[in-house]
């Protein structure tokens, strides 16, 4: 029992923390057309209600609706992050893939955020009620799709119905989801979400039970983890946490066993897996490469797979150079913008070096 909470206890703090928001990276692109030049809406709030009446906050960078023709509307680019009781408005999320009349290719951007949260909050130490209440995996896929909705209802008149996803950690998950079960999904970056093992395989192989760690004591530590496994199960409350303390035995219960290769399988949009070579505390690489190999398995080719060197569970991991360049690489694949072969050597021959 001793050495279960001790493991359990080193665990805390170290998981599902989305790294991407650390570091403000200023982003260039290889040229501007000015004919195609666009001026943008920034931050533009909207509230509405979900079907029990909860209120959900999404926020817009978009064109103005003045400049456009029918020739020239955009793309949505949704933008997902990880867990945390953080904002959408917070530094560095604010400005991550914010579009502007410099890039090759012309978006909008969306980012909806999490119940309870205020927009500009960036301290995941002090999560509201409301954030425990209704933070789950399932309500944040539901909540993406009824924003969708609403822009549709509402003639989002910039907008060409494409949608284009990116998602880091948590937020790849809800990007898995989202690819599979909206129909205009046309590209989508999958970030640092592992996919192959559940996050149960991943507590009781990578972080609390691995034998190297606990040698003839696996069967104790086992039977000690599944057990608070199956109380969370049996009692999703929001009123207790498990391994840091904006994880509600709620969020948990939709989060521990879900193994998104079972999804991924039959998808048939182009996906771009990425996950960064040194991440292990937060989701192991193991993961990832594991998911690789059922879609391998399964003859599914419609994903790319980039295994980042040197990089962890964020680009905030990396100096600052890669970290641009990488983040960069990913908005052109996003964007359809050529990468090069076999992956995108703007930050691959950067991050060879020692």
């Amino acid at each position: 029992m001793q050495l279960f909470k001790s493991l359990i206890l080193m665990s805390i703090g170290i998981i599902l923390i989305s790294a991407m928001e650390s570091r403000v990276v200023s982003l260039t692109v290889n040229e501007r057309n000015p004919a195609m030049a666009t001026d943008y809406v920034y931050a533009q709030r909207v509230d509405i209600k979900t079907l029990n009446e909860r209120d959900l906050v999404y926020f817009l960078d978009r064109p103005k609706v003045d400049e456009l023709r029918e020739s020239r509307k955009v793309p949505l680019l949704i933008v997902v992050d990880g867990s945390r009781c953080v904002g959408q408005l917070r530094p560095g999320m604010r400005s991550l893939y914010r579009p502007h009349s410099d890039r090759p290719i012309q978006y909008a951007r969306l980012m909806v955020e999490k119940p309870g949260v205020s927009p500009e909050a960036n301290d995941p130490t002090e999560c509201s009620d409301d954030f425990l209440k209704y933070y789950t995996m399932d309500r944040r896929v539901t909540d993406h799709l009824r924003v969708l909705q609403h822009l549709k209802k509402t003639g989002a008149d910039w907008w060409n119905g494409e949608v284009l996803i990116w998602g880091w950690s948590d937020g790849g998950d809800i990007a898995v989801q989202l690819t599979a079960y909206y129909p205009n999904v046309t590209r989508a970056v999958l970030g640092a979400m592992g996919g192959g093992y559940t996050m149960a395989e991943h507590f009781e192989d990578f972080w609390i039970c691995p034998e190297d760690r606990v040698g003839e004591k696996r069967a104790e530590c086992l039977a000690e983890l599944r057990g608070q496994f199956q109380q969370m199960f049996d009692n999703p409350t929001w009123t207790k946490t498990w391994s840091g303390q904006d994880n509600s035995w709620q969020v948990w219960r939709t989060r521990l066993f879900a193994r998104h290769a079972e999804v991924l399988k039959d998808n048939t949009v182009p996906i771009l897996i990425v996950h960064g070579e040194k991440d292990y505390d937060s989701t192991p690489v193991a993961s990832a490469r594991k998911l690789v190999e059922m879609l391998n398995e399964s003859g599914n080719t419609a994903y790319t797979y980039w295994e980042v060197p040197g990089m962890g569970h964020g680009p905030s991991s990396l100096p600052d150079a890669q970290n641009a360049a990488f983040e960069l690489a990913m908005l052109n694949w996003v964007l359809g913008v050529d990468t090069g072969p076999g992956g995108p050597p703007q930050f691959g021959a950067q991050l060879a070096k020692p």
